[in-house]
């Protein structure tokens, strides 16, 4: 059973609600709006009683307007004091027509005035909200594929102006102009304090810099049926993980939670060859053996790991002839981890394509190992085995696409690598993709500004292969190891501060990582917590 949470697009949840809303009623679409309002309206309040003042709602003519009136509507009946601009225009579809006009017409009966905005108000406007306690950003909703133009970027621009003067912002479902599959800002976009979300998350919410637009995440349950769709998106959750890590029974012994073997370092990285097979171990793999430059060994002070001297240049890489000496390695483990600190000598790069052939193990290849594989891809076997980690840069010469490419669509250039290359893939960032060649994506909550440090990949190698000697498949090695590095990320965080602490400090606290999953009241990472709150 799949416990993360799952995440369709918004194709397939407009189609969802249009089901939903023809199987109870053709006015269903109003009770939706209704609960829908009615939470944001909460939300609303509790961010007013801090800020006291009056609430501005900017209203779009469109289904997130109507929520935006509903809001009005609540807060009014609370007495609370609310000013509402509604963009002047015709409304986008006959549903949003009906539902808006009804919600509308019953703000009105409140006394309330809606006033409509076009382009020539916006100067005036811009005078009148410089003063308001709480902002309500009810502009515009998902499924946004084109750039804000006209009276809404000109609205957007002033609610941000609002923003960069310290005025919360409530955004709808999603903040105005951020592409709600992507993530992307198109053309401009709110900044929101807050924002709310309906029925399911929007990968747009997960995915930068759509998440920093949204500030603090809530998603809120508005009664829609089960998804039963053919989406394959998912947020990793902590129970998900916990599911995933093999049980350590009392009559275990290091046989049982299998052996790693790091092809790994050089003279110029011998750290990264240290932390990518230490954190194997401290993931709970039962033995540990790193095959590396020779001249590298007698500076490793990891006693618990164990060491193998390979044939290297004068340079101190690996050695392009010492693959007589890994071969008969490889069979002796359950799982390789290949790249960590390797370098780019032309000698190791030679090696590492003699070495592609012969993985016949699951394997993880990172850093070095993706490079070497990007100067001749043809080389690199197609078998199901493999976990790859790029970081953008790396998955560009992988790929061919172009860092810019990556950034503005993160999980379907994760996807085409996934189906390249027959692997999974593990594209790293603030909130890391991982995607495997059948489609499956999970979008990883964990982790913190603080681990754009020399070395951390290096510990989510270790993990990863750390995973794959204990039995689990790539894909489920991928997405519990990113969440253990992450997670172990945060931990260093709490005890460190955000600026300072090291690789090694998250490779230390990998051990409290697992311990913390394994605790059946630990509600998983702080997104994870907000999310089941609001829930």
């Amino acid at each position: 059973m799949n416990h993360a949470l799952q995440i369709p697009t918004t194709a397939e949840l407009r189609e969802l609600e249009a089901k939903w809303i023809a199987a109870c009623h053709t006015n269903w679409g109003l009770v939706l709006m209704e609960l829908a309002g009615k939470r944001a309206a909460e939300i609303a309040r509790e961010m007013w009683q801090k800020h006291n003042g009056y609430v501005v709602i900017f209203c779009g003519n469109g289904n997130n307007g109507g929520d935006g009136l509903v809001v009005a509507r609540y807060l009014s009946m609370w007495e609370i004091p609310v000013s509402v601009f509604m963009v002047d225009g015709p409304p986008k579809s006959s549903q949003s027509r009906s539902e808006s006009v009804i919600n509308k017409e019953a703000l009105e009966k409140l006394g309330a005035i809606i006033k409509k905005v076009s382009s020539d108000d916006v100067p005036a406007i811009s005078q009148q909200v410089k003063n308001a306690g709480i902002i309500v950003d009810a502009l515009l909703g998902t499924g946004l594929s084109r750039n804000v133009e006209g009276v809404y970027k000109q609205l957007v621009d002033l609610i941000n102006k609002c923003s960069d003067n310290n005025t919360p912002v409530l955004a709808i479902d999603i903040p105005s102009g951020v592409n709600s599959d992507n993530g992307q800002a198109m053309g401009s976009a709110v900044k929101a304090t807050n924002t709310i979300t309906f029925g399911y998350l929007k990968s747009g919410l997960l995915l930068y810099p759509g998440a920093e637009l949204a500030g603090k995440l809530s998603l809120v349950d508005i009664g829609l049926p089960q998804f039963q769709g053919e989406s394959k998106q998912w947020l990793t959750t902590v129970d998900h993980v916990r599911k995933l890590l093999p049980i350590r029974k009392a009559d275990s012994h290091k046989g049982t939670f299998g052996s790693v073997l790091s092809i790994a370092g050089c003279t110029n990285y011998r750290g990264a060859a240290t932390l990518a097979s230490l954190s194997a171990l401290r993931t709970g793999a039962g033995l540990s053996v790193l095959a590396t430059a020779k001249s590298v060994i007698p500076e490793q002070n990891v006693l618990e790991v164990i060491y193998k001297a390979l044939k290297e240049t004068e340079e101190g890489n690996i050695a392009s002839d010492a693959i007589s000496e890994v071969l008969p390695e490889i069979p002796k483990h359950t799982a390789t981890i290949v790249g960590p600190g390797l370098g780019d000598h032309e000698q190791t790069i030679a090696f590492m394509q003699k070495l592609l052939p012969s993985l016949e193990k699951p394997t993880i290849i990172d850093a070095d190992g993706l490079n070497a594989i990007a100067k001749n891809t043809s080389l690199f076997p197609r078998n199901k085995k493999f976990v790859l980690t790029p970081h953008p840069k790396e998955f560009s010469r992988l790929t061919g696409l172009s860092t810019q490419e990556i950034h503005k669509n993160r999980i379907g250039s994760a996807l085409k690598g996934a189906k390249e290359f027959d692997a999974v893939i593990v594209l790293k960032g603030a909130h890391s993709i991982i995607a495997a060649p059948t489609g499956e994506v999970f979008i990883n909550p964990t982790g913190n500004s603080g681990m754009a440090t020399a070395g951390a990949g290096d510990v989510l190698s270790g993990i990863i292969g750390g995973l794959l000697a204990q039995g689990l498949s790539p894909l489920d090695a991928a997405v519990a190891g990113t969440y253990i590095h992450g997670l172990a990320g945060d931990i260093a965080q709490s005890e460190i501060g955000e600026v300072g602490f090291l690789a090694g400090d998250i490779a230390n606290a990998v051990p409290h990582a697992l311990t913390s999953i394994h605790d059946a009241n630990f509600q998983g990472s702080s997104l994870e917590q907000r999310l089941s709150e609001t829930n």
